[in-house]
């Protein structure tokens, strides 16, 4: 082996199971790299992107999401890499990873305050959310019924944005947000559901007056 300039590894791991995962520790280490500024949480098993102008509040209301028992990733900076074609995956920098800056406050840590299940290594990213400072007189979506998209190293993610104001509560916008995402992926979008209901009924309604208008001639 040292004279071909060959590897050799030892393991007590499966051959399948070995292969599988150094594969995957390939992947990682050869994969494309983006810092970005944002925050990445872990809601109800979901990589939810926080991503708005500094101040707007990313991390007091992934503080929130921590305190309701879903688990940080990343805060201020997001490490992002390119798994093959449409895989995402987030992840905080060493140096400061699993700390947050929170403003009145300081820095914390949140594994030692919240405790281990508090905070994940990495995490897919399946959804971003921008928060956004309300603008009156902006048309926010109120239906739902548009798909919007978020580019990141070339993979298209669902993309919603969230206006903020006072007396809105912008984490558990957060968690719904998630939660109907994964309903989607399941193939359960409520709002265009509920657009066809209301299709289907107008036209009930249209036939019924053309029945009744030529039983009246």
């Amino acid at each position: 082996a040292k004279e071909k300039n060959v590897p050799v590894l030892l393991t007590q791991l499966g051959t399948t199971e070995f292969i599988s995962n150094f594969s995957t520790l390939l992947l990682e280490a050869h994969a494309p790299v983006l810092s970005m500024h944002g925050t990445l949480v872990d809601v109800y098993g979901l990589g939810v992107l926080l991503l708005g102008k500094s101040g707007v509040g990313k991390s007091e209301t992934a503080l929130e999401l921590i305190e309701r028992g879903h688990r940080l990733v990343a805060d201020d900076t997001v490490t992002v890499k390119r798994i093959e074609d449409e895989t995402l995956l987030g992840a905080g920098s060493e140096i400061v990873q699993h700390h947050m800056e929170i403003r009145g406050l300081g820095i914390i840590n949140v594994k030692d305050i919240f405790g281990i299940r508090s905070v994940k290594n990495k995490k897919r990213i399946e959804l971003v959310c921008e928060l956004e400072y309300w603008e009156e007189g902006k048309l926010y979506d109120r239906l739902g019924l548009d798909e919007s998209w978020h580019e990141i190293m070339g993979v298209q993610l669902p993309y919603i944005v969230i206006p903020v104001r006072p007396g809105r509560n912008i984490p558990v916008i957060v968690e719904t947000a998630a939660l109907n995402q994964r309903m989607k992926k399941y193939g359960i979008h409520t709002a265009q559901e509920l657009d066809q209901k209301i299709q289907d009924w107008i036209s009930s309604e249209k036939s019924n007056d053309r029945k009744e208008s030529a039983g009246n001639q």
